[in-house]
């Protein structure tokens, strides 16, 4: 693929994760070179949502970056009754263990895949959420991430 261009302009590094549930969480965007239908779904559902019908991928990956919680350090809380009116695909962190719901359900993240299931009931009073809110936003418009195999339907 490509890093940053040598004269200083954008380009683009090689990022593998779990699945696209992962890479949203993670401020991430689907690729227009290598995943252009999904990526070109992701933007319409981001325009749709935001109100900001000529929103480009380069602004869309601004916010994306502004919002992640590695570049804020400020985590997003969210109380259990938050939780239970996010989209499927969003990503929640309890304590340090992260969960991606799906279907009213939330399944433990790991490297190697999703674990243990937990009820929203089972939830403390207050979560972290780790998927940015234009993600979120997506998702509440009809984005329909791609899941990895230990979730997949």
């Amino acid at each position: 693929m490509g890093r940053n261009g040598p004269s200083g302009g954008a380009g683009w590094t090689e990022l593998f994760f779990l699945d696209e549930v992962t890479a949203l969480a993670a401020g991430h965007r689907p690729c227009f070179h290598c995943r252009r239908e999904p990526a070109t779904r992701f933007m319409n559902c981001a325009r749709e949502a935001s109100q900001s019908p000529l929103m480009k991928a380069p602004e869309a990956d601004a916010i994306l970056h502004a919002q992640r919680y590695a570049v804020t350090g400020t985590p997003v809380e969210l109380s259990a009754s938050q939780v239970a009116k996010l989209p499927d695909g969003a990503m929640i962190a309890i304590g340090e263990r992260a969960h991606a719901l799906r279907s009213g359900v939330l399944h433990e993240w790991g490297f190697a895949g999703y674990g243990a299931a937990r009820t929203l009931e089972s939830l403390p009073p207050v979560v972290q959420l780790l998927t940015p809110r234009l993600s979120i936003s997506a998702l509440e418009a009809g984005y329909a991430p791609v899941w990895h195999d230990s979730l997949a339907s």
